[in-house]
């Protein structure tokens, strides 16, 4: 089924993240899990069993980056209160298009609410899709946070980049100055946080 092979992830383990940048631009200091409450969504006055979990981030970044996310596999429909994720699928009954609601909450932090439209659902297959709501809202909460990471990633490699160039730059005169020390004590600090950030990334890969 392809629906299967877009969305393969069954995350079972919590990782707990904590990194602080010593730049004084940009910082990350977000939790990373597959905490997910089994919550109903209500759409139109009518409850849908779903799921909800909470990312370290606004509401703006997490849309972002909910549009990025599925516009590669379905169609994301902004419904005004709440969005319509389509995806079409082919199973045992046919070409069918499973649709999901989810909704965006919160302000400096977002709780993402999604739940299963079972309306054109046959009931056979219920149990099966319901299933595919929980992981379907745990791939794109690891995938977002692995591409955010990357953001910060090219940032601080950029970064190094400069700071090496500068470092050398000073070295060729003379390496024992006060200049010379602080630049080589930042791009150390910076290239441990280049290998904090690889390792979280490598940690939601698993």
């Amino acid at each position: 089924m392809s629906f299967y092979r877009l969305i393969y992830f069954i995350h079972k383990h919590v990782l707990f993240i904590t990194l602080f940048s010593f730049s004084p631009f940009f910082s990350i200091c977000q939790d990373y899990d597959t905490k997910l409450e089994l919550l109903n969504l209500s759409i139109t006055g009518i409850s849908y069993a779903g799921y909800q979990t909470e990312l370290d981030f606004n509401p703006a970044t997490v849309k972002l980056g909910l549009w990025k996310y599925t516009k590669y596999f379905g169609q994301l429909v902004n419904n005004g209160t709440h969005y319509i994720l389509k995806i079409p699928i082919t199973n045992n009954y046919g070409n069918i298009e499973l649709r999901f609601f989810l909704k965006l909450s919160g302000k400096s932090k977002t709780l993402v609410h999604m739940a299963l439209d079972t309306a054109k659902i046959p009931i056979a297959s219920l149990s099966t899709y319901q299933k595919e709501t929980k992981d379907l809202i745990l791939d794109f909460k690891k995938k977002f946070y692995w591409e955010q990471y990357q953001k910060v990633l090219d940032t601080k490699t950029d970064e190094a980049h400069k700071l090496s160039k500068k470092y050398r730059k000073i070295s060729r005169k003379s390496a024992n100055t006060k200049e010379g020390s602080r630049i080589l004590e930042n791009l150390l600090a910076i290239n441990r946080e280049i290998e904090k950030l690889k390792k979280l990334q490598l940690a939601l890969l698993i």
